[in-house]
């Protein structure tokens, strides 16, 4: 195993199912996290230069139940400010004697600090919009508990696809496994990466799109984007893009719905999310199962 997570593509896939097995050592019978001593010596450094709440913190907690010392780092009262470039930053909690850097940054710098500083362990957080490691193997592992195997499903990621770190790793696992297919859908103006994939086919239809589907999966939509860049009223947009249950029943009746959170109801139904198919809440769970099967790989190798 290399000696960073800086991309799900630097895991093979037994690499990726064997994580996914260790996780599961990390809850008990009754469904909590286990805490076990396992790395009282070593300091991991939080270091999130974006906004985060499910990922920062799992990887807090995760941290934490492991024995580990975590430090909590807060960019906005940090050097950064005064001029500091993150390598420098970064360098002064190496020299300091931190062992792992748990980094989310809004530019792909994580494998250049990983090159300046090879005795650090990197986990990438949260790349631009590039990357999300762990969060594409907290969704297989989600998957997996669901449906056994990820092999012959039908899977479909629907959203802001574009502008999704979250959909560029999760396509990036998938590649490991042999599914039956897999069907972008979204707003033309929010997929236009996707519209000629070699891994998947676009449908701009959602209603067609999700015909037959085991797995779908959501991504959120930013207000934001609306008012700024897109011709679009958001009215419409849920009209046609929305996950309702009426759009639901197009899908298998036992197919999964999947949100990496925050969920602000643009994209899916608060029923739908409330539904017996949606597995969201059960997502931000393994997240924290999933970082300590990472954090104690990769600071025990």
């Amino acid at each position: 195993m290399a000696s960073n997570l800086l991309s799900i593509n630097d895991l093979s896939k037994k690499e990726i199912l064997d994580l996914i097995k260790f996780a599961d050592n990390f809850i008990d019978e009754d469904g909590n996290f286990r805490k076990e001593n396992l790395f009282p010596d070593k300091i991991i450094a939080n270091v999130f230069c974006e906004p985060s709440t499910r990922t920062k913190s799992s990887f807090a907690i995760a941290a934490s139940n492991l024995g580990c010392s975590v430090i909590d780092f807060d960019v906005d009262n940090s050097s950064v400010q005064k001029g500091e470039t993150i390598f420098e930053t970064i360098d002064a909690l190496n020299l300091m004697g931190v062992d792992l850097c748990v980094l989310r940054h809004p530019e792909s710098i994580i494998r250049e600090l990983a090159d300046f500083l090879p005795r650090m362990v990197f986990v990438n957080a949260g790349e631009g919009s590039i990357s999300h490691p762990t969060q594409a193997l907290l969704d297989i592992k989600t998957i997996m508990d669901h449906k056994k195997s990820v092999d012959g499903l039908n899977i479909v990621i629907v959203g802001d696809l574009d502008h999704s770190r979250v959909t560029s790793s999760f396509v990036e696992g998938l590649t490991n496994f042999d599914i039956g297919s897999l069907i972008f859908s979204g707003h033309p103006e929010m997929c236009t990466k996707y519209q000629n994939s070699e891994i998947g086919r676009y449908e701009p239809n959602l209603d067609k799109a999700l015909e037959n589907a085991d797995v779908i999966m959501t991504l959120r939509i930013q207000h934001e984007r609306f008012d700024k860049e897109l011709n679009l009223d958001l009215d419409t947009y849920k009209s046609q893009y929305q996950l309702s249950l009426e759009k639901l029943e197009n899908a298998k009746g036992d197919a999964i719905i999947m949100h990496p959170g925050p969920v602000n109801y643009i994209e899916i139904t608060e029923a739908v999310y409330d539904s017996d198919n949606s597995v969201i809440r059960q997502q931000v769970a393994n997240g924290v199962s999933v970082r300590m099967a990472i954090l104690s790989r990769f600071l025990g190798s």
